[in-house]
C-alpha cells in the first residue's frame, strides 16, 4: 500500500526526532525544534517548556512566557488548586431537610434539598444513579413520613446563577461537555438519548433514560439509514427549553447514543427526586421547584435535617476530571474554591471570578507567575482563556514538591497514563513513553496541548508542557508531534 505523501512525511518526522537517543543540551534542543519548526507548523504557534523538576534546570523553552489558549490542560491549574484548598478527603455534603411540622405521617410543609456544589450526585461518572434518592426515601419513612403535602424545593445558593462559561460556543449547548453548572446537580445535567434504527426511511426508535418524569420532551425526526451505512449525528435542544431535536440518521441495527444537557440542573434535581420519592411510596402533593422561585429563601436553622449525602472524595473527582477530561467536573471545582474559601463552607456564592480569585492566590503561593493568565472558566472549554507554558509547568512542578504526600500522589495519579488510560490510553502506544508519562491533554477548533510527567532513560524526572495554537493542518499532525517529542524525552540518556 502507498502511503499519501503527508502521512509519510509524519511519519518520517517522528522516526528522525526519537531515532537517537539525546545525549546533550545541544540535541535535545534540536531534536524538539525539528518536530516544531517542520513545514507543516508554518502558520502555527508553539510553545514549549521542559524543566528537570529536582533542579529546576531549563532543558528546553520556546516562547515558555507566551500567552496561549490551553484547551483542557486549564484543568491542571483547576485540579490542582482544589486539591491544595479542600484535601484530597474532601467531600460535598447534599443535606435534605423539613420544613413543617409531621402529624400521623405526613409532612405539612415542604421538603428542602440544600445544594453544596457536589457534581457527582446521581451521575453517570461517579457513584449510583438511583441510591442516593432511595436512601432519602428511606430516611424519611425511618421518620415515619409516607406524605409530603408541599412542594420539593432546591437550593442553589452555594453558586451563583452563571451556568455557562464565559465565550463557550451557543452550538455546543446540547452536548455533555458543555452541560449547565449549578449548585445542585443530578445525572451530570443530562439525559442520555439511544437512537436505534428500524426500517429503511422509517423513524429510528428513540428512548431515554432517566425516565422518571416528564422534565425532557423528545421530538423525533430521525431516518433509519439501510444497512451498513454511516451514522449522522443530529440532536439540538433550544437555550431555556427542555424539547430536545432529534434528526440522527441511523441505519438498521445499529444504534447512537448520545447525552443531551437539560435546561436548570436545579429544576431537574427535585423533579427526579419527587419522581424517586412517589415511586418508593411516598405521596408528594406538590411541585419541583427552583428555590429561586421562592421570595425568600430558607432558614436552616428552624429545619429539620433528616438526610445527608457525601460525594466520592475529591481524589476522585479530581482522577476522572483530569484522566477523562471531564468539564462539568473542572466547572464545579473552580466554583467550589470560591464558595469554601472562608471557613463554615456557605459563605458567598461560588463564582468563576471567586474561583479564580482562590486559583490566583494559590499560584502566587507557589511563585507561579500569574501575569501571563486569564481564566474564564475552569474546563477550558472556552477559546478565552490564556496560559503560559511556564505556568503550567510551575504548577506542575509544584505539586511535585508539595507538602502534603497525600496531596501530591493523588494529583499525580489523577493524569491520564500514556497507552493505558483515559484520554492518553490510544496514544504512546509503544516507546520507552508507553505506561511512563503522565499528563493532561487538551483539545478546541485550533488548539491542541499536552502537559504532564515524564522520566527520561538516564532517570531524570521531567515536567513538559507543548501547547500548539492556530494550526492549519489536522489535529492528528500535532498530536504525532507532541507525542514525539514526549518520546525524545522518554528516550534522553543526557
Amino acid at each position: 500500500m502507498r502511503l499519501p505523501a503527508l502521512s509519510l512525511l509524519v511519519l518520517l518526522t517522528a522516526a528522525t526526532a526519537v531515532a537517537q537517543p539525546v545525549r546533550s543540551a545541544g540535541a535535545l534542543e534540536r531534536r524538539l525544534d525539528e518536530l516544531f519548526d517542520a513545514e507543516a507548523f508554518e502558520d502555527a504557534d508553539w510553545g514549549a517548556l521542559v524543566v528537570d523538576i529536582e533542579t529546576g534546570e531549563t532543558l528546553y523553552g520556546r516562547r515558555a512566557n507566551g500567552r496561549f489558549v490551553p484547551a483542557s490542560t486549564q484543568k491542571v491549574l483547576v485540579t490542582a488548586a482544589a486539591l491544595d484548598a479542600l484535601g484530597p478527603g474532601f467531600r460535598y455534603e447534599t443535606r435534605l431537610y423539613l420544613d413543617g411540622d409531621v402529624q400521623d405521617g405526613t409532612l405539612y410543609g415542604d421538603l428542602i434539598v440544600r445544594g453544596a456544589g457536589d457534581p457527582t450526585l446521581g451521575g453517570r461518572t461517579l457513584g449510583n444513579a438511583r441510591e442516593p434518592f432511595r436512601a432519602w426515601a428511606r430516611a424519611l419513612y425511618a421518620y415515619g413520613i409516607t406524605r409530603v403535602t408541599g412542594d420539593v424545593v432546591g437550593d442553589d445558593d452555594i453558586f451563583d446563577d452563571i451556568t455557562w462559561g464565559e465565550g463557550w460556543d451557543p452550538e455546543d449547548r446540547p452536548y455533555y461537555y458543555a452541560a449547565e453548572v449549578s449548585g445542585l446537580s443530578y445525572a451530570e445535567g443530562v439525559v442520555e438519548v439511544v437512537v436505534r434504527g428500524t426500517r429503511p426511511g422509517a423513524r429510528a426508535d428513540v428512548s431515554w433514560t432517566p425516565r422518571f418524569s416528564d422534565y425532557v420532551e423528545i421530538v423525533n425526526q430521525s431516518t433509519t439509514r439501510p444497512r451498513g451505512g454511516s451514522i449522522a449525528e443530529g440532536y439540538a435542544r433550544d437555550d431555556g427549553s427542555n424539547v430536545i431535536l432529534v434528526t440522527t440518521e441511523v441505519p438498521v441495527a445499529r444504534a447512537d447514543t448520545e447525552h443531551v444537557t437539560v435546561y436548570n440542573p436545579t429544576r431537574y434535581f427535585v423533579r427526579a427526586l419527587r419522581g424517586a420519592l412517589r415511586d418508593a411510596g411516598i405521596r408528594v402533593d406538590g411541585e419541583a421547584l427552583d428555590g429561586d422561585e421562592r421570595p425568600v429563601p430558607p432558614d436552616y436553622a428552624t429545619l429539620t435535617e433528616v438526610a445527608v449525602h457525601r460525594s466520592p472524595t475529591l481524589s476522585e473527582i479530581v482522577t476522572v476530571t483530569n484522566t477523562e477530561s471531564h468539564n462539568l467536573f473542572a466547572e464545579h471545582l473552580l466554583r467550589t474554591l470560591g464558595a469554601y474559601r472562608y471557613a463554615g463552607g456557605y459563605a458567598p456564592p461560588g463564582s468563576v471570578q471567586a474561583g479564580v480569585d482562590v486559583l490566583y492566590e494559590t499560584l502566587d503561593r507557589w511563585d507561579v507567575d500569574t501575569d501571563g493568565l486569564y481564566t474564564v472558566d475552569g474546563s477550558g472549554l472556552s477559546p478565552l482563556n490564556r496560559v503560559t507554558p511556564r505556568a503550567l509547568v510551575g504548577v506542575l512542578r509544584a505539586m511535585r514538591a508539595h507538602d502534603d504526600p497525600d496531596v501530591r500522589r493523588a494529583f499525580y495519579q489523577s493524569l491520564a497514563v500514556g497507552g493505558r488510560t483515559g484520554t492518553l490510553e490510544r496514544r504512546f502506544q509503544s516507546g520507552a513513553a508507553h505506561g511512563n508519562v503522565r499528563a493532561k491533554t487538551g483539545f478546541i477548533s485550533g488548539v491542541r496541548t499536552l502537559a504532564g510527567y515524564v522520566t527520561s532513560t538516564s532517570g531524570r524526572r521531567l515536567a513538559f508542557a507543548f501547547l500548539c495554537n492556530n494550526y492549519s493542518v489536522s489535529t492528528s499532525r500535532v498530536t504525532q508531534a507532541q507525542d514525539a517529542a514526549v518520546e525524545v524525552l522518554a528516550q534522553m540518556v543526557w
